[in-house]
């Protein structure tokens, strides 16, 4: 029987339990930065991952940020990252390069964490640790032409291609996470904007085999991308895509993002009825109008306050971890603990088990 490394998120579902809220993830992040500092490059198909070698400081500023709004979890800013991306963008001639880089990036979200507990330290005797996830996206995510949104891969990819896609880049990882700089320091995987079961199944059965071969990485999370309610971005029923990520003892959690907020309360609760393991949302915080490949207009942004009034039903519906995805800023996920800190019973304790 397959085993896994142990998942931090009963921990802290616990302890959220207790206070009667969910846990709160981080919010939007390649966007923050685009939004926020035009002036760095974002191109290269990296997108803020190129940040990261190129403007670090900015990167763990943004981690920063989100831990002090109240954030028990954080990503990395490693979502477009593969080995021949930083190639392709020209950051990396070798594979031992785009080890060196991945991890540089992945450290400063480390980093920040250490800052940020420190600070608490020096503050009082109340603290907290946040976890840090790392954050990988689809293999249509490292394509640079939106596939990550459809499942409909180009370039002539079979399913075993991209099972070996996410085998290869898990195996990079791995590398990683065993340096004396990463080790221990890393709680969780996300893999984020997952169109499809196709590729979900791909997913697990990288992740299988890594543990076959006794490499064992961080209990992942898989979430899902859609515009509708009852189907993935591919067109399969989110039950079966739900189903094919937690056929995995690897997987500790699913879930959504990178979806809008509309179609949110009935796509957790077809999630939620059939899930086995705990549910994740992070929806995005603007309306994307994908006939025009642009956000829409500011009458289509969703202020902090009513994000987290509708993360209230988001909660009601079985979500038990809550943040952003794009256009979600610090202030969103401010909000969004403060909210989830001051009574509102969010949820009956029983639900966050």
């Amino acid at each position: 029987m397959l085993q896994t490394a142990y998942s931090p998120l009963g921990p802290l579902l616990a302890a959220a339990r207790l206070e009667g809220r969910p846990a709160i993830l981080d919010g939007g992040f390649g966007q923050l930065i685009a939004d926020e500092y035009p002036e760095l490059d974002q191109s290269g198909g990296m997108w803020v991952s190129g940040v990261a070698v190129r403007a670090p400081n900015a990167i763990r500023d943004a981690h920063r940020r989100y831990l002090e709004a109240g954030a028990d979890i954080i990503t990395t800013a490693t979502y477009q990252v593969s080995a021949g991306g930083y190639v392709t963008a020209g950051l990396a001639a070798t594979e031992a390069e785009a080890d060196a880089l991945l991890a540089a990036t992945i450290g400063l979200a480390v980093d920040a964490r250490a800052q940020f507990i420190k600070a608490q330290a020096e503050a009082g005797p109340h603290q907290r640790k946040p976890l840090i996830a790392v954050s990988l996206g689809s293999v249509g995510a490292t394509l640079g032409d939106c596939s990550e949104y459809t499942g409909k891969f180009g370039q002539g990819l079979t399913t075993q291609d991209v099972y070996e896609f996410h085998l290869s880049r898990f195996s990079m990882l791995a590398r990683c996470l065993d340096t004396a700089e990463l080790r221990g320091h890393i709680d969780l995987l996300a893999m984020e904007t997952i169109p499809s079961a196709e590729e979900a199944t791909a997913i697990v059965r990288a992740l299988d085999q890594l543990t076959r071969d006794n490499i064992v990485l961080p209990a992942a999370w898989i979430a899902f991308t859609t515009p509708v309610t009852n189907q993935t971005g591919l067109g399969e029923p989110i039950e079966d895509a739900v189903r094919a990520a937690t056929s995995s003892p690897c997987v500790c959690a699913v879930g959504i993002n990178c979806v809008p907020t509309h179609v949110v309360p009935e796509l957790l609760a077809n999630i939620a009825r059939v899930s086995p393991v705990p549910v994740v949302c992070y929806p995005n915080g603007q309306t994307w109008q994908g006939s025009a490949n642009a956000w829409g207009d500011a009458s289509t942004q969703v202020s902090p306050t009513d994000y987290a009034k509708s993360a209230m039903e988001w909660v009601q519906n079985g979500a038990l971890i809550v943040g952003g995805c794009c256009k979600t800023t610090p202030e969103h996920i401010r909000t969004l603990a403060e909210a989830a800190t001051i009574g509102n019973s969010w949820c009956a304790p029983t639900q966050l088990t």
